[in-house]
């Protein structure tokens, strides 16, 4: 399972200028609705907002956050990607504004897949020069293949 294979560049939209962390999660809902991952939006939006709310913080630092649910309104395992102009309080446990996100979603009954998505994840976005490359992509196309070639780089399968 790659990363980057769950990743459409209709799926990115990059140096979006939105102040709100609930505009933020609104955007990447549309997102994924948009690649056909996510059949009801609002369900998994809610679902999200919960996981924000309840669960803590999806923010892992460094100004990258991850939201993330396994939702009924989830019909494949998907991501979606947004960079800001702007950072927005994400509650991050370093205190700083998170610029760079990336929304997982999983259909339900898929815990396990759900884990393997975010572990790659945070192991891809441990990598500085990535993640620098990535808030400077020049096209959501670029960003998917920046995310593809370093995990191509990094991981056998």
């Amino acid at each position: 399972m790659k990363v980057s294979e769950l990743m459409n560049p209709a799926g990115v939209r990059l140096y979006a200028n939105i102040k709100e962390a609930a505009d933020v999660l609104g955007i990447l809902v549309e997102l994924q609705e948009e690649t056909g991952a996510i059949t009801n939006g609002t369900a998994y939006y809610n679902a999200v907002c919960q996981r924000e709310n309840f669960g803590g913080t999806t923010a892992i630092g460094d100004g990258i956050a991850l939201p993330h649910a396994c939702n009924a309104g989830v019909s494949a395992p998907s991501i979606s990607a947004l960079t800001l102009r702007h950072g927005v309080d994400w509650g991050a446990p370093d205190v700083r504004a998170v610029d760079l996100l990336f929304m997982i979603a999983v259909p339900p009954g898929n815990e396990s897949l759900h884990l393997q998505i975010l572990a790659r994840l945070v192991n891809l976005l441990s990598r500085n020069s990535l993640v620098d490359a990535l808030r400077h992509a020049s096209s959501p196309e670029r960003f998917v293949e920046l995310i593809a070639k370093t995990e191509n780089a990094c991981f056998a399968d």
